[in-house]
């Protein structure tokens, strides 16, 4: 349906690349906004919060210091020993869910969202989700079984937190040891336990196969583990072991039309995205590295040189960003991501806006604090770089969330600098209008500064879809007088 507009309160319904944010730089989306949980009502949800499992990300996701991916250590037999008490199965009602990991001696397990998402209900008006009569159940490895709680759930990650209610609440229990993700190789051997087919605490082993795999779930950003070993219907939300009996993923996917193709989100991630949420009070924060890479800037001669067809222009750094801390000077073309290089897009123009259009969601991607190692050609020497990432402002984020949402880019005091090539809304015949406008309200909501625009726009984030379309009202006070009032702006989150 196309925008539909009424001028005086005109009603109305943007993508070159955006590399820059704010004061040049790039933004990370972390995810919609985490909506806390609990299955058993409203009564429970300051108890939930307020436990001691829930105090800090550091106690929720590990039991001691963070442990190292390895490639190698003990037999198979010895870790899938150390790590089987620590791995349970999810029911409600007589119908498997699938599979959890205890990541916390209180009795705090992780799994999946999708696991968990057949019972919970979608409150659009205050963000929570809850149950629809059916009873969580958890079933230990002895047998044992308990009911648990949701402490939050994050649909975009595909992430939910739950905690196991015992009749003693100081009772212990075998919690798994939070590996590192980020040194995991290609190659390196693993193992996934999980409920295939209702077959409790099966255990399949086999080889990371690749790392950084995108384009795999709904949130087609989010970079995925790939593995080998058998991953069935029922394994979702069961861990991804190393030989040393660390936690380093989650499993969430199996591709059903091959053989030996599953995916597993990182444990990093998964960390980064808790710690976020914790320190943000479970408001949704994106992060940043603080460049600004133009991709119409044509590549040193040095570059192709050392053998390099593709790659991005670095035009400024923000001071004080993680990549000025990093190193990342003005000039120094980016040719490697994590250690792949993207010469087959080919060269040029486009080519290099596809390169950009990779790395703007390689970065959004990540959670604060994930670290990103990229390449550079400095004059004459490649050099290897280290990011850490770090987390948006308010007004970064409002840009981000307009982008993602609205297909409209922002300058930092909210006004349209441009629109988005691509978007649903640059198709519109009249949304050059919209250049130098002010959104001045979202649904009926006024906005009226680029903070409150972000506070809408993450409120809006949580009701769509992932991959669906929608429509909203939105009001622009034009740039040379008088207002606009677009109907059915298309709005998409993908």
């Amino acid at each position: 349906m196309s925008p539909k507009t009424t001028e005086h309160h005109d009603r109305v319904a943007l993508y070159p690349l955006w590399m820059a944010m704010g004061s040049a730089v790039f933004g990370v989306v972390m995810g919609g906004a985490a909506v806390y949980l609990a299955l058993e009502g409203r009564h429970e949800e300051a108890e939930l919060a307020s436990s001691p499992a829930f105090a800090s990300a550091e106690s929720i996701c590990c039991e001691g210091p963070l442990a190292p991916a390895v490639a190698s250590g003990p037999s198979l037999i010895d870790a899938v020993a150390r790590t089987r008490d620590t791995v349970v199965t999810l029911r409600s009602g007589s119908a498997l869910l699938g599979a959890g990991v205890i990541i916390n001696a209180s009795g705090v397990l992780l799994t999946n969202y999708h696991v968990i998402a057949p019972l919970l209900g979608d409150s659009r008006r205050d963000g929570l989700a809850r149950a629809r009569g059916s009873q969580l159940i958890v079933r230990l490895a002895n047998g044992r079984e308990l009911p648990a709680a949701l402490l939050l759930g994050e649909r975009e990650h595909d992430v939910a937190l739950l905690r196991l209610k015992p009749a003693d609440s100081a009772e212990i229990f075998p919690a798994a040891r939070v590996g590192r993700s980020a040194t995991l190789a290609v190659g390196a051997p693993v193992f996934a336990v999980g409920t295939p087919m209702g077959l409790e605490h099966s255990v399949s082993s086999g080889i990371v196969s690749a790392l950084d795999r995108t384009h795999v779930l709904a949130n087609r950003r989010l970079s995925l583990i790939q593995i080998d070993a058998s991953i069935n219907f029922g394994s979702s939300g069961g861990p991804l072991f190393d030989l040393d009996g660390a936690l380093v993923g989650i499993t969430t996917a199996m591709v059903e039309r091959a053989q030996g193709i599953g995916f597993a989100i990182p444990i990093d991630h998964v960390v980064g995205l808790l710690r976020a949420i914790d320190e943000g009070g479970g408001a949704r924060r994106s992060g940043r590295i603080g460049v600004e890479a133009l991709p119409a800037t044509e590549l040193s001669d040095a570059t192709y040189r050392l053998g390099y067809r593709n790659g991005l222009v670095i035009d400024a750094v923000d001071p004080g960003s993680p990549a000025d801390a990093a190193g990342l000077r003005s000039g120094d073309v980016i040719v490697e991501l994590r250690g792949r290089r993207f010469d087959a897009l080919g060269s040029g123009v486009e080519a290099r806006k596809l390169f950009g259009a990779s790395f703007v969601d390689m970065v959004r991607s990540l959670m604060p604090k994930e670290r990103l190692e990229i390449t550079v050609v400095r004059g004459e020497e490649v050099v290897a770089l280290s990011l850490e990432i770090v987390a948006a402002n308010a007004v970064e984020q409002a840009r981000i969330d307009a982008e993602e949402l609205l297909g409209l880019q922002l300058d930092p005091t909210g006004r349209v600098r441009e629109i988005v090539q691509g978007s649903e809304i640059a198709a519109w015949r009249g949304s050059a209008r919209l250049r130098g406008a002010r959104i001045t309200s979202v649904i009926g909501r006024p906005v009226a500064t680029i903070e409150a625009l972000g506070a809408a726009l993450a409120d809006l984030r949580q009701v769509v879809t992932l991959g669906r379309r929608s429509a909203i009202s939105v009001t622009f006070a034009l740039s040379g007088g008088g207002s606009i009032v677009v109907e059915n702006f298309p709005i998409s989150l993908s």
